[in-house]
């Protein structure tokens, strides 16, 4: 009887002491917070709501958004030109997604560009953040939602938005 007792103790406490152990970790006393995230950009927080959004936000596509520096040069094109195909890169998603380019004036460019955009105000532009050449992603309701450095690896951009088209239903 008192092997049986044993066994049974065992098993309530491989069953029980995840669950002690996880509520500990949320008290005042042990609240712990993981000290890295699996996101390469940084999170915009808060969100910034992007007012006339027509070309950025349809309520069905995530948005890439390209902030094209005024002087660019062979590096910088071939930067573009691989921001580009991050659309086509999303696979079955692709769908999903649209690029923007973020302009300060009419240039040409030589990769192809969904819709040109710029901000309305100044104020706008300080609130987003984004250096020139940098990127930005924007979820379907318009709001700025993640920003990159200037000349961020384009790799990042497409994982970090790989994943939020697989978890979000936004736009679905």
């Amino acid at each position: 009887m008192n092997q049986r007792r044993l066994q049974l103790t065992l098993i309530l406490a491989a069953f029980l002491l995840p669950a002690i152990v996880a509520l500990l970790l949320q008290t005042r006393w042990f609240h712990w917070e993981p000290e890295s995230t699996k996101n390469r950009g940084q999170l915009i927080s808060p969100v910034v709501p992007l007012a006339p959004a027509e070309a950025v936000a349809d309520g069905h596509r995530w948005s890439v958004v390209v902030r094209i520096p005024e002087l660019c040069d062979a590096d910088c094109e071939q930067r573009l030109m691989l921001l580009s195909r991050i659309r086509e890169a999303s696979g079955k998603e692709m769908d999903r997604v649209q690029m923007v380019a973020w302009v300060a004036e009419q240039r040409t460019l030589a990769s192809d560009w969904g819709a040109r955009w710029q901000p309305a105000t100044k104020e706008l532009i300080d609130s987003l953040g984004v250096p020139e050449a940098g990127v930005m992603l924007v979820d379907p309701l318009g709001n700025a939602m993640m920003r990159y450095a200037a000349y961020a690896d384009p790799t990042d951009v497409r994982k970090d938005l790989a994943h939020l088209l697989r978890w979000s239903t936004v736009g679905k």
